[in-house]
């Protein structure tokens, strides 16, 4: 951790990310086999690309994350999947509700946690009565239905970010600090490549808009 660069207090001040991915695995070679086997499962279950995956994967994804999870001895690390795993799980059933789909039905596997029977349950209620719990429910099914998606994704990733941040407060030199530095890395990929697509599309549009209409007159 020492031989790691800290993070930033806000994930919307990153401009680069803070290590590389080559320096970043030179440091994760230190970990004993096990923990780094552990850590490769995590990010594994975690990793962002399953987050808009295709819904046939969905019990796939849910039986996996069970696996990893009653692998895992250590309660923090498998509180981490689990909040995850129910941020996935609620976008998972906006995701289908909007597909025009009925909500699953008790036997079927497609969600992973306590979320899962209120979910079921509620399905044509907006926020599936989970409010309480997750405030950003609505606002993340407002802009899915306005395919809002880059805001969406900002949405979900400085969820990510903030939750991260919160349970890492005490632990610094430990196993579980590498595991949280290792998914806030991944958070800050995600968000440079996205900042980048915005970017890429911003340009796209002056081009188009501006510059565009200055090279036809040349």
């Amino acid at each position: 951790m020492t031989g790691l660069q800290p993070h930033p207090l806000s994930l919307w001040d990153v401009k680069n990310k803070p290590a590389s991915r080559i320096h970043l695995e030179r440091r994760l070679s230190l970990l004993q086999d096990q923990d780094r086997q552990q850590l490769e499962q995590i990010v594994s279950v975690l990793h962002w690309a399953r987050m808009n995956s295709e819904q046939s994967s969905d019990a796939k994804i849910a039986a996996e994350a069970e696996r990893v999870i009653q692998s895992i001895d250590n309660p923090l690390l498998r509180e981490t999947i689990i909040w995850r795993m129910e941020l996935r799980t609620i976008m998972t059933a906006i995701r289908r509700r909007k597909l025009g789909m009925d909500a699953p039905s008790k036997g079927e596997r497609w969600g992973y946690g306590q979320v899962v029977p209120f979910i079921r349950k509620n399905w044509q209620i907006e926020d599936f009565a989970l409010s309480h719990r997750f405030a950003w429910i609505t606002q993340a099914n407002t802009l899915f239905e306005t395919e809002q998606s880059v805001e969406l994704e900002k949405l979900l990733l400085n969820l990510s970010w903030r939750h991260y941040e919160t349970i890492g407060h005490t632990h610094y030199f430990d196993f579980e600090a590498v595991v949280i530095y290792v998914l806030r890395w991944n958070i800050v990929h995600r968000w440079v490549q996205c900042d980048e697509k915005i970017a890429m599309q911003q340009f796209e549009q002056l081009v188009n808009n501006g510059l565009g209409d200055y090279l036809k007159t040349e």
